[in-house]
């Protein structure tokens, strides 16, 4: 769920704006949304049919032996939905990668959801494949200094009225620190399957404790245009987890 729009204020770092929000100066400055806590993205439903023949965009990982493909369908409102592709058959020889050093590819192939029985994971048995060009720093920069351009809207940001029903009063009040903001780290998350769009993440600063076990923290998501090269839009939210 989106919430309200947040335009980026006047600001002007070394001449590089990626989006506009005003006149010929700015002329393409990206928009800051907002999502409600627990309003996370969805595994992908019935997007595709069980032995289709499919060409996918995506992340390639590895865990262990198993080699798979982390992507997240944009719909048209903006929403996503996330889905893995286990690749099986034709070895793409591309080694072990550490998690946060995925490669961009192209994979083709037959589709099967035989193994599994959640939404979201597929088997795909790889015909051909290649690898695309991207700059996994510069990414990661892009969207930080994307984040840099809109520290006083997040510092601004009602976050008790992202927040769940009960954790409200113990959100209520709470001022981030925008140098967590500046330093904040940035992870490839996935890429969308036919359009050239990356999505990443990064973990801001931790909200205050409302009840025991459970953290909470500002999450930043970034959408990427990679033929493009800028960022497209920002999403603020709130993500959480209990300890156990």
């Amino acid at each position: 769920m989106r919430g309200r729009w947040i335009p980026t204020g006047f600001l002007i770092l070394g001449g590089l704006f990626l989006g506009a929000c005003g006149p010929a100066i700015f002329p393409e400055l990206f928009p800051l949304h907002t999502r409600l806590e627990g309003g996370d993205r969805a595994p992908c439903g019935p997007l595709w049919e069980e032995g289709a023949e499919l060409t996918l965009r995506g992340l390639y990982r590895t865990s262990g032996r198993e080699a798979y493909l982390d992507v997240l369908h944009f719909f048209p409102d903006g929403s996503s939905c996330w889905a893995r592709f286990f690749l099986l058959g034709r070895s793409m020889d591309l080694g072990t990668l550490p998690w946060d050093a995925p490669l961009y590819v192209e994979v083709g192939g037959r589709l099967s959801a035989g193994r599994w029985s959640s939404p979201g994971l597929w088997d795909l048995q790889v015909e051909r494949w290649t690898t695309l060009p991207l700059d996994g720093r510069a990414v990661r920069e892009a969207c930080r200094e994307a984040v840099a351009m809109h520290l006083s809207d997040l510092e601004a940001l009602d976050w008790a009225a992202l927040a769940l029903p009960s954790y409200v009063t113990g959100t209520a009040g709470f001022r981030p620190d925008t140098e967590e903001f500046r330093h904040m780290e940035m992870h490839l998350v996935g890429g969308d399957p036919g359009q050239p769009l990356l999505l990443l993440e990064g973990r801001g600063p931790t909200l205050p404790p409302v009840r025991p076990l459970v953290e909470r923290w500002v999450s930043v998501e970034c959408v990427y245009d990679v033929d493009r090269g800028k960022v497209l839009e920002l999403v603020a939210t709130i993500r959480g987890e209990v300890h156990e």
